[in-house]
Order: structure tokens, then sequence, then C-alpha cells
């Protein structure tokens, strides 16, 4: 009974923080021959916390919570968090997680995949208690050639950020944990539907 219980304990969130994806425009059906993608990260509409702040305020309020002991440091960090580190494990899940398709930045492909984040929480960490980052994003295809042709847009509510049961201490990489989750998710999905 005490094993059935802790494997509960370990399981439960993972189905309390199910990110849910709807076709909210196009079609899947282009997607369906493709077996490649090229994908490029678009943080130009992203709002931050509950009051829906942008990034300037959202990097403000680090700093006021003195995140970081110099500045620059966290404008820095924040930026190597979006060239790179939620780039990197949005890959790695794809890579890992989808059987029939690959998402890479240099793909030679037909279609596009611009991966839009809309609003970002990023959670807090403070030992035994913690609250994991949460993600709504856009998921946007688009033709290469022409990218003013929308094919579909999916989007993706409540991906969240955290590795259970211990947490993620450090801001940047609980808010590129979400990236990681909703893109495991994503690609399963597209999976999925585009068959």
């Amino acid at each position: 009974m005490k094993k059935i219980l802790l494997s509960l304990l370990f399981i439960a969130p993972l189905f309390v923080f199910g990110q849910k994806f709807k076709v909210i425009s196009g079609s899947l059906t282009p997607l369906v021959s493709e077996k490649n993608f090229k994908v490029e990260f678009d943080f130009s509409e992203v709002k931050y916390y509950k009051e829906n702040m942008s990034e300037e305020k959202y990097i403000q309020r680090r700093i006021e919570k003195k995140d970081a002991e110099d500045i620059n440091t966290i404008k820095e960090e924040w930026q190597k968090t979006k060239d790179v580190r939620c780039p990197d494990k949005f890959f790695a899940a794809a890579g890992k997680h989808s059987k029939i398709r690959k998402y890479s930045a240099d793909a030679d492909s037909k279609y596009t995949l611009i991966v839009k984040p809309q609003w970002i929480y990023p959670g807090w960490f403070g030992g035994v208690m913690k609250e994991p980052s949460k993600l709504n994003c856009n998921f946007v295809f688009v033709e290469t050639a022409n990218p003013s042709n929308v094919v579909t847009t999916i989007s993706c509510i409540g991906a969240v950020g955290d590795i259970y049961p211990v947490g993620i201490p450090v801001t940047n990489n609980r808010i590129a944990e979400a990236f990681a989750q909703g893109g495991a998710a994503f690609v399963k999905f597209i999976d999925k539907k585009a068959k």
C-alpha cells in the first residue's frame, strides 16, 4: 500500500498539469506527408506573470527581486535562455518523442514551424515548496518559401516546467523545461493527428 501511495505522489502532478492542444486555424492535412520541419522561435508576442507584463517589465521585476548580483547577468542569461536553452530543450524533446518526423533549426523543408510563446509564468522554488513554470504557446506552420502563407496554427495551453518531485531551482532552467515538456507533447500530437 505504501508503494502505491508513493507512486501516486510522483505521478499525480503529471495528470494535473497536462497541456491541451487545439488547432485554431488552418489544417493539418498539408503536414501529413512531411517528415522534416525547420523550426524557428519568436518571443515577440510573449507576456509574463499573471499581470501579462512585457518582457522589459519582466526583466525589471527580476532585477528588483535580485535574482542575480549583476543587472547585466540577468539580461544576458535571459537572452541565452531564449536563444539557446529553450530551443535546445525543445529539439531534444522533439528528437526523443517524435517517431515519425524530425525538427531542426537548419532543415531544408517545405514548411517551417514557428514556436511563438504567448505567456510565461516563471514559477518559483523554495526548497520544500515550489511552483512550476507554465507556458502557453502557439505553434505556427508556414510555407518556408512564403512565410506569409500560414498553413496551420495550434495552441498549447498549460505546458509546465518542473522535475518531480525535486523541482528546478534556477528560474531560466525552469522556463526552458516548459519548452521541453510542451515540445514533447506537441510532437506526439502532430504524429497522432497528421497521419
